[in-house]
């Protein structure tokens, strides 16, 4: 069975054959023959484009076939493959205006948001988890869903970057506050991820010594770095540092002196525990000043000097009279007046949309650097500022040309060496495409927001909104009696954690499995017990005192507050009853309290599914148990087929995304596109081809329609490389089919498409 696997894999034919007979619909005329004065944006950059060619003897590719151009205008937009039922639409239309037409209805879509989503998840290193502790996911999921979100609303470059770089507050009111988040209590290399990203300049060298390629010195570094090092990721908050002066202040008065070490570790364990929920979940500005590190070595200042903000290069000021340095900082950054700002987003986009950069790389510019077209990147400069940012009308502008819709260029540009842009690089799909591509053959509408993850979002970041909520208005006397409680709970429990620790390290060094989860489980029960009574003790305490006040002032500035008051005292119950109630005689308090918050949000989500699935058993006509049982197993299926953006960022390991290059988001744009064993055996898993051949599935309703093999190559064909297959390709896999019946069956076809390399491949 193998072997026809084997050789139709391996023929040329199948890796890049294009069909034939297909009329290109009716492009914009050639630049050359429209007057400048008349020109659009997009037929100015084919003439720029086309100066590069006949400056450097260049012949350009082939105008790129519908067929091409569909799939790739997909894939570069929305990040997935069109479904049959999407390919046959364009390629049946006859407008001479369709792919202007489907550039703005795909610009316009949420697939648009997802895709764009993975793009700037790997520059920005988003994370789920965001500080690398579970601590963190709130603060990781709400950043993640304000990109979904500024992507959504298409929000302007330059509003986006700035609402970054001067963020702070908490998770929940200013999502933004994930960029300094991300790199938790690491200010200085922020600011190096800062400048790589938004002004393509590489100055991490320059953190340790002057910079030994380029003009940037030390000194310049911590000049720079000092406009956002008051930018504080803290776990801290005012009330407990105000707590620990009472204190002192009363240990003082009693006994005649503060508290001594002890007593203070004691205070400071207690309240690492009662706000251990909430960190990484904060950024304070403040006015801390940044000083020369002690092993300065340069003439231009002593060691340990304070350095104040100040831009390199720039004479004056840096910082007018009352203006808070953060906000100059990201007023600077994002300005139209800083060309390496306009410059490194121009050019990344345009390298989105091509596989190259006119200058490159993106984000290594130097003084002396210069692009494969000059003239090419001043345009792309003008119009990206023309266009006040406009991400979306600046990728229209792209996508519309006469280069962008040519075949792609299958010769690997040489490094050092200029690319002229004949056409696209030839580029395999991101990890993000080929899964998302993968999950719109099996799912219906698979562009959707995934209402079950945007719920957990939700979720997630109301548990840490009421906790806060509970704990940031406490007096410093109510949050030092706080600690002192919870410091005797800790002492209490103290024997019990530490025997279960002893038990864990005699169980690791016996390497006994068993044992080892015993100790582990034993030790998750312990600090069970403590998180509980840190939010009978404390949470519920102050839940109650913000509560009280809301109810007798009738209103409060705290939307989340107000709402939970109006929860909690629904049924005419005081606020104590009312907890009561929503508690039960279960422990602890912040679960059920969300639960009763977000009760529409869970009846809402249900009704969702429940609408769902009633429809697709009417449209399928489910009535048999044979298909109800078959049925069953693809809500299995589907509910694991979600597209990319709405996965834990990034995914787990072994996940099919990790597997095929998804950036593990430590490096600014670490996702490969390298092949590997792991890949080719995540390819012959029949998990995968289930997926998308199950009855239920996009692609396999569309195939139960088919009983013929011309019919059924077809849609696979239509579904997977969005061509029809050519003569040759039918003669082969005709003989295939008749031949084996595992070879030739319908999962066998779509492995062998699977498999070539023109699937994985953005022509």
């Amino acid at each position: 069975m193998m072997k026809h696997f084997l050789r139709i894999c391996t023929l040329p034919a199948l890796i890049f054959a294009i069909a034939g007979g297909i009329a290109i619909a009716k492009s914009e005329p050639n630049a050359k023959e429209v007057p400048k004065a008349k020109m659009s944006d997009s037929q100015r950059i084919d003439q720029l484009v086309e100066k590069g060619y006949a400056a450097n003897e260049v012949t350009p590719n082939a105008p790129a076939s519908d067929e091409i151009f569909v799939r790739r205008i997909y894939l570069d937009i929305i990040g997935r493959v069109p479904t049959k039922q999407e390919t046959l639409g364009f390629l049946k239309d006859i407008a001479s205006d369709k792919r202007a037409k489907l550039i703005d209805q795909l610009l316009d879509s949420e697939g648009y948001v997802s895709n764009y989503f993975n793009y700037w998840a790997d520059i920005l290193r988003a994370k789920t988890q965001i500080s690398g502790n579970g601590q963190s996911t709130p603060a990781g999921l709400s950043y993640a869903s304000w990109i979904r979100q500024s992507l959504r609303e298409n929000k302007p470059y330059d509003d986006f970057v700035r609402e970054m770089l001067s963020a702070s507050g908490t998770s929940w009111d200013n999502p933004a506050i994930g960029y300094y988040l991300r790199d938790y209590g690491m200010p200085l290399d922020n600011l190096a991820i800062t400048t790589q990203v938004f002004l393509g300049t590489q100055i991490v060298c320059a953190q340790c010594h002057n910079h030994p390629f380029d003009a940037w010195t030390q000194m310049d570094y911590y000049h720079l770095a000092a406009f956002s090092y008051g930018q504080m990721t803290t776990n801290q908050s005012a009330n407990q540092r105000t707590a620990l002066e009472l204190a002192d202040r009363k240990a003082q008065e009693k006994k005649g002196k503060k508290l001594n070490a002890d007593q203070k570790r004691d205070l400071q364990k207690a309240f690492s525990e009662i706000l251990k929920p909430v960190r990484f979940n904060n950024v304070v500005s403040t006015s801390r000043a940044l000083r020369l590190p002690k092993d300065y070595k340069y003439d231009d200042a002593k060691p340990k000097a304070i350095v104040d903000p100040a831009v390199p290069f720039a004479p004056g000021a840096a910082v007018s009279q009352g203006e808070i340095p953060i906000e100059a900082f990201a007023n600077w950054v994002t300005s139209p007046e800083n060309p390496r700002f306009t410059k490194v987003i121009a050019n990344r986009l345009w390298k989105k949309a091509f596989g190259l950069g006119v200058i490159e790389p993106v984000d290594d510019l130097r003084e002396d650097t210069q692009g494969s077209n000059p003239e090419l990147m001043a345009f792309l400069e003008k119009k990206m500022v023309d266009f006040d940012y406009d991400m979306k009308r600046y990728l229209r502008m792209i996508f519309n040309t006469q280069t962008y819709q040519r075949e792609a260029s299958l010769e690997e540009p040489v490094l050092g060496m200029p690319y002229h842009f004949a056409g696209p690089i030839l580029r395999r799909m991101t990890a993000e495409q080929i899964w998302d591509s993968v999950v719109a053959m099996g799912i219906d509408n698979p562009d959707a927001p995934d209402p079950g993850f945007e719920f957990y979002t939700k979720r997630e970041i109301a548990e840490v909104e009421l906790i806060a909520s509970s704990l940031y208005e406490q007096s410093p006397g109510q949050f030092l009696r706080n600690g002192y409680e919870i410091a005797q709970v800790q002492r209490e429990l103290a024997a019990e954690l530490q025997r279960a620790q002893e038990l864990l390290a005699a169980a690791k060094e016996s390497k006994n499995p068993e044992a080892i989860r015993a100790a582990n489980s034993e030790a998750r029960v312990i600090r069970g017990k403590l998180a509980r009574e840190v939010e009978k003790r404390v949470f519920r305490e102050g839940l109650e005192e913000r509560l009280t006040l809301v109810a007798a002032n009738g209103t409060d500035d705290d939307a989340f507050l107000a709402e939970l008051a109006e929860v909690v005292s629904a049924k005419g119950q005081n606020l104590t009853e009312g907890m009561d109630a929503i508690i039960g005689k279960r422990e602890g308090i912040v679960s059920q309290m969300v639960s009763a918050i977000m009760a529409d949000d869970q009846e809402a989500l249900k009704a969702i599914n429940a609408e769902r699935r009633d429809r697709e058993r009417k449209e399928w006509s489910i009535n048999t148990p044979e298909e109800k049982k078959a049925y069953k197993s693809f809500e299995t299926i589907a509910d694991k087929l979600k597209r990319a953006a709405y996965l834990p960022s990034p995914a787990p390991g072994g996940h099919f995304l990790r597997e095929f290059g998804q950036s593990d988001r430590e490096v600014v744009e670490n996702a490969n596109d390298q092949a590997s064993i792991t890949q080719a055996l995540s390819l012959l898993n029949g998990q995968i081809i289930g997926a998308i051949t199950t009855r239920y599935s996009v692609m396999g309703r569309e195939l139960q329609k088919e009983r013929g093999f011309p019919e059924r190559l077809d849609t696979i064909f239509l579904s997977m490389l969005n061509r029809y297959p050519t003569d040759e390709e039918r003669k082969l896999l005709s003989q295939a089919w008749s031949d084996s019946v595992g070879a030739g069956s319908v999962q066998g076809l779509v492995w062998t498409v699977l498999n070539m390399r023109e699937f994985l491949f953005i022509q």
